[in-house]
Parts: structure tokens; C-alpha cells; sequence
């Protein structure tokens, strides 16, 4: 058992309910249509929960995989026309602070069981609801869902802010445009509710993230705001108050006062909230331009406190931000995306260039891995993920590049984006174009999901200025397991819990959060590959009140939600 582990499992010993429902692995599809079978009730340790498992998609019917045998390597195909998608990113004056927008959010808003897409489409193209046709293919529903904006739009993210189990859309705003709040209503329409929202938003709105920082099961809202004009006061933390208002408590929380130390102009891009101490409380993670990336650990008092120390934390072009447990020991560790300028420390005096990868210590504080780990010439680095592609037990790290305008170095014109493959040891291999993965583009969001739903991740590029791109994984040999939780609070998605699976005697953690990529967001999902594990000996559960659940029973190879039932 991992000691970090340990302040999460003290909690009652109750019975559970197993349900489960399988699909069968047939060249449609899966799409259950009748209820799950019920199985006699099983006792087991921790709070009572239902199962429900389908199985995936079978991949040989997709339009990216053969009828042969998985491949033995790693190999991606562009789909995107076959996919249906056929819009550009459209800024047809954009320059300067514009050219740093975009982005995509991802979930399921419809509650079919796929994940679908919300695209942001620029001043010159208005935005998409792709839904997940679960054929392979996107259709474009958001007129009819009546999120179909035309403006100069940033960071979309999903978050179910009024506990109803539908997901609700916040779409930042740059360049003069304002944001919007979005309300999930049943019929698969969306009513606007910024005005009576409360959020009063200043100038560019990059990206925003969703997360239950004061434990009173409704989710909070921290939205970021890289600007070159001055201003008093950026609102960067609003509460919820539970009736789809918010309040602005950035003052109160913490973030205003250490912010303000950098002057009076914001260089924040991208917000995580992340329980990186293992106290059971989210903390943020807060990815900024110009040096001014900061760690905030949660009191659990509704107040945070700075504790970024400025040798370790050393990034200077701070972009993007993958958060996840790469050397699997039961904490959360983070990948900064950023610039590598060819000339290196020469452009940034003292300070050294590129992506970082900082390991957690198991309390908080960090190491600096970069050089070790092989992963810091990233070019112009963007939206940003960690995600285990060949299911080989060990999370990889992908990132998105580019950029462009006056006096723009060359190499970031057409610069590739970076698959850095998980070695198994603590280093990384760039794997980019051996993966079948060239793309040049004006990458700035990033979705890292399983979109056909047949057991391997995908890759959603959104670009600038320019169509996305869409990269089936062709999958692996290796088994995996897919988990989604449903909590009965307010806080439907379990932000914050903790999944922590055994096989093979390896043990793998995920924490759920809304993510943020950079202006991106991945599915609130669980995905473990097993490698050549045929069973899971174990699945335990944190909830994000610090009860847990134990199974025992699961099968590998599937899609599984589990629903508290306490």
C-alpha cells in the first residue's frame, strides 16, 4: 500500500450492490438498450455502489484500424475528414494576444455514453457542438443546442455547476468579446445565463477549470486572464453559491494578493485544480506566462496559501499542463509545457528554456526531472496531456506547438507536435513521427480520450486559425480498463476522487478533474492500461468526502461506471 494513500482511507465499512450490464463486441456500437442485469448483493469494504461494464467497441469494424491484429507499435492515423469534421478555426484579423486563443472542451452532454465536443470556431466561424454519432463520425448539433456563438471565444470547459447530472458549458472570451455561461437544459438545449451568473469578467478570459474547492459538493469556477493591459483587480476564483450564481472571492481565497506581486498585468493561462499534498483537498496548479507559475495549497479553511518555490518551479514560458502520476508511487505529478528557443539561455538571461516535468515528493513539493526524464526541447509548446497510448501501465506525455506573426523564430512556424513515450523508467522517448503522428500545425488545444470507445486513447488537435486534427489510435496488444464515477451530491462527476486500481502487482492512481490542457479540456474519466495483466486484483475508490469503496470483481477490458449508492 502506498503511505501517501493513507489520509484518504480512514472511513466506514459498509455493504455494496454490484450491477452490471455487458455489451457485446460486435461491428456496431455498443449501445445498451435494455437495463442492466442485476447480480445477487456482494459484500465488500467501503460505502455501497453499483456497477455498470460495457464492453468496447470492436475495432475492426472503425474506420482506422485493419481487419489484422493489433498493431505491435504505436501508430496513429488522421481521421478527421472520415470523422465528419469539416470546420476551420476562423480568425480572419487575429494577431498578437488573439493568436493565443481557441481551444475544445470535451463530454458527454447528452448523457449517451460517448464523448462529444464543443469547438470554438473564432470570429470568422461560429462554434460547434460536435456530438458523437458513436459510428465513428461527428455531427454538429449546436444551433439546434443553441450554443452556436459567432465571437473571439477561449477555453471552453464542462462542469455540471447546478448538481442535476447534466453538463453545463463556460466559454472564455478574448480580443473584446465577452464569456459565456451555458445552463444544460433536458432536451439537449443550453440557456444563457451569464447575466444573471454573476461573473463580471475583465478583458481576455484564456481558460477556465471547474473543481469543489471548499467540500460543499457544488463546483467553483477559476478562469485565467494572460493580458497585456493593467488592470486593479482580476477576478480569478468565483464560488458557487448553489443557485447558478457565483462570487468572486479571489481576494478572500488568497490568489489576489500573490498575484498582484507581478504587477497589474495578468500572464495566467492554465488553471488545474489537483490534490497534490494527499490531504483530500484539491489545490491549484496555476500555469503562467513570464516566470509566474504557482503552487496553492488548500487550507481547507476556504483560503489558500503560495507555496512556489521559485528554484524548482522554474519555467519561464509557462503554456500548458498535464497533471497525472507518471511514475505510478500514489501522487500527482506535472508537466509544464513551454518554449524552447534555439539560442536558449542567451534569450532568457539567466534562466534555462523549455518544458519542465516537476515530480512530486509524495508531500507537495517538487523535483525538477526535466533533463533526466528527456522531455524539455519541446519547441513551442501548448495544450498539453498525460495518457497511458499503448496501454503499457505507464502515462505518456503528447503536447501541441506553434506559432506565428512578426519576428517569430522560423522553427516555430511549422514546428512538429511531441509524443514523448513513457519508458517505463522515469524517461521518455520522442516518438512523434514513428507514431504516424505529423502534424505542423498551429496546435493550441488538446483532447486525450477514447472517442470510439474501443479501448485506446485518441488524440483531438484544436489549431489556430486553421481546421483541427483528429488522430485515431490504431490500438495495442495490451488490455485496459476505462472508470467513470457518479456521486449522488451536488458534485456529479466526483471531481476529486481517486481511483486506485491493482494488477500484476502494479498499482495505478487517477485523480478526476475537469482538466485543463491549455484553452482544453480531456473527458472526467479514468483510463489504466494493463499491459499484459488478464485480471484486476483490486479497485478502490476515494470519494471526494474521504470514504472509499473496495472491488474486487471487475473485469479488464471495459467501460465501467460506478455509481455511490450510499
Amino acid at each position: 500500500m502506498n503511505t501517501n494513500l493513507l489520509p484518504y482511507l480512514i472511513s466506514p465499512l459498509v455493504l455494496f450492490s454490484l450491477v452490471s450490464c455487458g455489451g457485446g463486441s460486435s461491428s456496431s456500437p455498443v449501445q445498451p438498450t435494455s437495463p442492466p442485469a442485476v447480480t445477487p448483493p456482494a459484500t465488500r469494504t467501503g460505502v455501497a455502489v453499483l456497477v455498470e461494464s460495457v464492453d468496447p467497441n470492436d475495432n475492426t469494424s472503425h474506420q482506422c484500424h485493419s481487419a489484422n491484429n493489433a498493431p505491435a507499435e504505436l501508430n496513429f492515423v488522421d481521421i478527421t475528414s472520415l470523422a465528419g469534421i469539416n470546420y476551420s478555426h476562423s480568425m480572419p484579423n487575429g494577431d498578437g494576444i488573439l493568436e493565443m486563443s481557441g481551444g475544445i472542451a470535451a463530454g458527454d452532454f447528452d448523457n449517451d455514453g460517448w464523448v462529444d465536443l464543443y469547438a470554438v470556431g473564432g470570429d470568422g466561424q461560429p462554434n460547434l457542438l460536435l456530438k458523437n454519432m458513436a459510428d465513428g463520425t461527428f455531427s454538429d448539433v449546436a444551433e439546434f443546442a443553441e450554443v452556436n456563438q459567432l465571437f473571439r471565444g477561449s477555453g471552453p470547459a464542462f462542469g455540471d455547476l447546478d448538481g442535476d447530472g447534466r453538463l453545463d458549458l463556460f466559454v472564455g472570451s478574448v480580443g473584446g468579446s465577452a464569456p459565456k455561461l451555458f445552463l444544460s437544459r433536458a432536451n439537449d438545449k443550453f440557456l444563457d445565463i451569464t447575466q444573471s451568473s454573476g461573473l463580471v469578467l475583465p478583458g481576455n478570459n484564456f481558460g477556465a477549470t471547474w473543481g469543489d474547492y471548499d467540500k460543499d459538493d457544488d463546483l467553483d469556477l477559476v478562469i485565467t486572464h494572460w493580458s497585456s493591459v493593467s488592470e486593479e483587480h482580476y477576478p480569478y476564483f468565483w464560488r458557487n453559491n448553489g443557485d447558478n450564481t457565483f462570487t468572486d472571492v479571489s481576494t478572500e481565497v488568497g490568489i489576489t494578493e500573490v498575484m498582484q506581486q507581478f504587477g497589474t498585468r495578468d500572464k495566467s493561462f492554465t488553471p488545474n485544480f489537483a490534490d497534490i499534498n494527499n490531504d483530500g483537498w484539491q489545490d491549484l496548479l496555476l500555469v503562467s506566462d513570464n516566470h509566474r507559475t504557482r503552487i496553492f495549497i488548500n487550507n481547507k479553511d476556504g483560503t489558500f496559501s503560495d507555496t512556489t518555490d521559485r528554484e524548482i518551479i522554474s519555467d519561464n514560458a509557462g503554456m500548458g499542463s498535464a497533471i497525472g502520476d507518471y511514475d505510478n508511487d500514489g501522487d500527482i505529478d506535472w508537466f509544464v509545457s513551454a518554449i524552447t528557443f534555439k539560442d536558449g539561455v542567451t534569450h532568457f538571461g539567466s534562466l534555462t528554456p523549455g518544458n519542465r516535468l516537476y515530480q512530486n515528493q509524495g508531500d507537495g513539493t517538487f523535483i525538477d526531472k526535466t533533463d533526466e526524464a528527456g522531455v524539455r526541447d519541446g519547441y513551442w509548446g501548448w495544450g498539453a496531456c498525460f495518457a497511458d497510448f499503448d496501454n503499457d501501465t505507464n502515462l505518456d506525455i503528447f503536447h501541441v506547438n506553434g506559432m506565428q506573426g512578426e519576428n517569430i523564430d522560423e522553427r516555430f512556424l511549422e514546428d512538429p507536435s511531441r509524443l514523448f513515450m513513457s519508458n517505463g523508467d522515469g524517461t521518455f522517448t520522442e516518438s512523434s513521427e514513428q507514431a504516424g503522428i505529423i502534424d505542423n500545425d498551429m496546435g493550441r488545444g488538446l483532447v486525450c480520450f477514447d472517442y470510439d470507445k474501443d479501448g485506446d486513447l485518441d488524440l483531438y488537435v484544436a489549431n489556430y486559425n486553421q481546421p483541427p486534427k483528429l488522430f485515431c489510435n490504431s490500438g495495442s496488444i495490451n488490455n485496459f480498463v476505462n472508470i467513470k464515477l457518479r456521486e449522488k451530491s451536488k458534485n456529479t462527476q466526483a471531481l476529486g476522487a481517486r481511483i486506485i486500481i491493482t494488477a500484476n502487482n502494479t498499482e495505478q492512481m487517477r485523480e478526476l478533474r475537469t482538466s485543463n490542457n491549455y484553452v482544453s479540456q480531456n473527458p472526467v474519466e479514468a483510463h489504466f492500461g494493463l499491459g499484459q495483466a488478464t485480471k484486476l486484483t483490486q479497485v478502490k475508490i476515494i470519494w471526494p468526502d474521504g470514504k472509499q469503496s473496495e472491488l474486487t470483481d471487475l473485469n479488464i477490458n471495459q467501460f465501467i461506471t460506478i455509481t455511490r449508492d450510499d
